[in-house]
């Protein structure tokens, strides 16, 4: 379902239930602190992998940052796959 159809049907279902709306501005506000919170984490598995790639001095560093950068596969802004690689 695209998010058009989506919000007909959003729509549609508050012309028929007009007592759901607060229902579903909560569905949608828990929606955006889910993100939010995610968000967070993924900013701080990334300063967490930076952090460690900056100070090489601790043993491990390498398995760290791939298992933060892994965890995030796909979902950043760069792609770390070239990073992830076995032999990279």
């Amino acid at each position: 379902m695209d998010r058009n159809q989506f919000l007909r049907v959003v729509r549609d279902y508050t012309a028929s239930d007009p007592e759901a709306a607060p229902y579903i501005a909560e569905a949608a506000s828990a929606g955006i602190g889910d993100a939010l919170r995610e968000a967070a984490h993924r900013a701080a598995d990334m300063e967490t992998a930076l952090a460690v790639a900056l100070a090489r001095r601790y043993k491990g560093a390498d398995a760290l940052i791939h298992d933060k950068l892994r965890k995030w596969e796909g979902k950043t802004a760069l792609a770390w796959s070239h990073v992830l690689q076995p032999n990279a």
